[in-house]
């Protein structure tokens, strides 16, 4: 009869925490996506970056989710069993808490595994190649804006190039005329073609031009150096630098996390490890909690849920904020957030089993 009891439990936890989870999912990816088709209109994010982009937050979104999709599922699951009076009938066949976590622990232990994986290795991954596309996507962007016939401005503003006309991809350029200009030296280049290319490596924008030749000079002197050549890149844009200072800690790899000395990143590496534990900590909390006396409502619970949920990623986000500060011990970091919801969960079970953590059952 266990095992039945069990697999009937483990059902009724997987569909609500499903449903749950799908609903919160689709909301919070539908705002996600209205955020990425906005930063696309106003030009912050190219156009062909929209797929990778939104697939990195979502998966953002779902690692953060698992853990009060799984929670609000458990309290769901056996607030409706309470009120429909067959935990009383499971305690009255001497199944309690015990019993109750085995198929929490079937459910739990899989998507802790892929919360885990999420949260240390796929998350960053996705979030490197979509950060990789908006890159090169911005580099074809600048392109992509050039008008044959007339004078254009390089994004930087030192260049003003001409071109007769432009290939169908927008990346080949013909019959090119280009000015740069400094405090004391002027330089202006024709050339009869030119292309564009990214450096795979700093990915700084280059535009390859020639053959042609090169007019260097000061305004107003009377010598001018011509200079002849067969190929010869112009930066557009330098990325190098930029892309240095801007990487962000949550694209890292875990190697890179912990060789580094930087708060920030000593912070983002205990919070990847501190996600995937929240998950269990909420889980044993669940079980207690969802207990629902027999005059109140199914979802009496559903208020003390969402408060418990939101003290603990607020205190996780409070803990990380002085973690960064360094204000706040790293040999502590979130684990005092976890023990402090651990002894609520235990709390919980004692209350409930008057006295024992874990009654082979529950009163």
């Amino acid at each position: 009869m266990g095992n039945i009891i069990t697999g009937y439990l483990a059902r009724e936890i997987l569909k609500t925490s499903f449903a749950t989870l799908l609903v919160l999912y689709i909301i919070l990816v539908s705002n996600a996506l209205g955020r990425v088709l906005a930063d696309i209109a106003d030009g912050d994010i190219p156009r062909q970056a929209l797929w990778p982009v939104l697939l990195s937050q979502s998966i953002n979104i779902l690692s953060l989710l698992l853990p009060i999709g799984l929670f609000l599922g458990i309290i769901f699951a056996f607030g409706r069993m309470y009120k429909d009076h067959e935990i009383v009938v499971m305690n009255a066949c001497g199944i309690g808490y015990r019993e109750f976590y085995k198929p929490v622990a079937l459910i739990l232990l899989p998507v802790l595994i892929f919360s885990a994986y999420a949260s240390l290795w796929l998350n960053a991954q996705v979030q490197r190649q979509a950060q990789a596309i908006i890159d090169h996507g911005e580099n074809q962007h600048e392109f992509q804006q050039i008008k044959p016939g007339q004078f254009n401005q390089s994004k930087s503003g030192d260049l003003v190039f001409f071109m007769e006309s432009i290939s169908d991809d927008r990346l080949e350029l013909k019959d090119i005329i280009i000015s740069q200009a400094g405090d004391d030296y002027r330089v202006l280049e024709t050339a009869s073609s030119g292309r564009q290319k990214v450096e795979e490596k700093t990915g700084d924008l280059f535009l390859v031009v020639g053959p042609g030749e090169r007019y260097e000079g000061r305004p107003g002197a009377v010598e001018h150096k011509i200079v002849s050549f067969d190929q010869h890149g112009i930066l557009m844009e330098n990325k190098s630098r930029s892309s240095s200072s801007q990487k962000r800690s949550d694209q890292m790899t875990l190697a890179e996390l912990w060789a580094s000395q930087r708060l920030a990143h000593r912070a983002e590496l205990h919070w990847r490890v501190a996600v995937p534990v929240v998950l269990l900590v909420l889980g044993l909390v669940a079980v207690p909690l969802s207990y629902i006396a027999p005059r109140k409502g199914r979802f009496g619970k559903v208020g003390y849920a969402l408060l418990i949920y939101i003290l603990y990623f607020n205190l996780m986000a409070l803990t990380r904020a002085q973690l960064e500060a360094g204000s706040f011990p790293f040999t502590l970091n979130f684990w005092w957030v976890h023990l402090a919801f651990l002894c609520l969960a235990l709390g919980l079970l004692y209350q409930r089993n008057r006295g024992i953590v874990f009654a082979p059952k529950a009163t």
